[in-house]
């Protein structure tokens, strides 16, 4: 949207992006990480400027950002430093199984490969993550892994977190529906339940406030966390997350947007926006429309509405939709139910997606 006399930089630490959607199926084994990676440096064709660099500090006085190798000036910032990644905060969780990354999804499908039947804990220790439908689909890819190898009889699978309800952002009719979903296929659900600790020795997960519970095979969210580089810049709020403004993304410092699950985005009912990349995706689009718009001496007059869609595999070819209006006082959040169509339709959209963007 903008000339080529504008400079475009996009700093990145590093050089490949992963469509993280698919790494549920790379956990199944129907996707491998090299066929969902792209490479960001040919961007430097649409006249963006690459940098592969750790963004070490934001001086928002300056208008610089540094990384190790160098440091650059901006007019615009759009923060999108996403999530990192913690275990450190319950004792033993740094051996959990994931599939929240894609050594980590790699791992996890071997794993399952060789699996002789047990328990199965899936485990939320902390909110909030990223994906909220992320457990219940992981619990139900898993549910038709064992089936396939007749081993679901010899198994069981619980989830574990400190919801009180599966997505609980998405309201109750929905998580009554996913929780109807679970039960359907025998996989039982713990709510409002926060991990203290694991022992691995013992093979046991440890509570607050509740009893010890045994397991064989132990997978699990990370603990989300807020970049450490954001920790000094001034950007978080009381809530230990960026803080912007719902409709344009703003941040209280002049010129600077926050997009992502870096952000604290605040809905109408005093909750927080879910984690999610639809979200991101709407989020970029308004700032990148207003930033063009205010560059060219014109009105930003585009809002981010909360809107927002995403599927949820459901195991045995079929997948299931969630479409959902998050502004509105409550959300107003479908659920429309596993089918073979929502299935390769998601399959379509990790291939547009892919295709249209590099």
């Amino acid at each position: 949207m903008l000339g080529r006399e504008h400079r475009i930089v996009l700093v990145d630490r590093s050089p490949h992006y992963t469509f993280e959607p698919s790494l549920p199926w790379v956990m199944t084994g129907e996707r491998t990480v090299p066929r969902i990676t792209r490479d960001l440096r040919p961007l430097s064709k649409k006249g963006i400027e690459f940098v592969v660099g750790e963004v070490t500090s934001i001086d928002m006085d300056a208008r610089r950002v540094h990384t190790a190798n160098r440091s650059l000036l901006y007019d615009y910032l759009v923060v999108a430093l996403g999530v990192d990644y913690s275990s450190e905060e319950v004792p033993g969780l740094n051996r959990a199984w994931t599939w929240f990354h894609g050594d980590a999804a790699e791992g996890l499908r071997d794993e399952l490969a060789v699996f002789q039947g047990g328990r199965v804990a899936i485990c939320v220790p902390s909110l909030p993550y990223k994906c909220p439908p992320g457990p219940f689909e992981g619990a139900l890819l898993i549910d038709a892994i064992l089936r396939k190898r007749s081993l679901r009889d010899k198994s069981e699978i619980h989830i574990y977190t400190p919801e009180a309800k599966p997505i609980s952002s998405a309201g109750e009719p929905t998580g009554e529906k996913v929780r109807e979903l679970l039960a359907e296929r025998g996989i039982k659900f713990s709510g409002r339940v926060t991990m203290k600790s694991v022992n691995h020795d013992k093979r046991l997960l440890n509570f607050h406030n509740s009893e010890a519970v045994p397991f064989d095979m132990l997978i699990s969210t990370p603990v989300h966390r807020v970049p450490k580089v954001l920790e000094s810049s001034g950007l978080l709020g009381a809530d230990g997350w960026v803080a912007v403004n719902p409709e344009q993304l703003n941040t209280a410092f002049e010129d600077v947007y926050a997009i992502g699950d870096c952000a604290s985005v605040p809905m109408p009912n005093g909750e927080i926006l879910p984690k999610s990349g639809v979200f991101a995706h709407g989020q970029a689009e308004v700032v990148a429309r207003n930033l063009t718009a205010e560059i060219g001496g014109r009105d930003p007059i585009w809002a981010f509405g909360g809107q927002g869609a995403c599927f949820m595999e459901a195991g045995g070819g079929k997948a299931a939709y969630i479409v959902g209006d998050y502004y509105e006082n409550p959300p107003r959040v479908r659920f429309h139910g596993p089918s073979r169509f929502r299935h390769w339709a998601k399959a379509g959209f990790e291939r547009v997606w892919l295709w249209r963007w590099f």
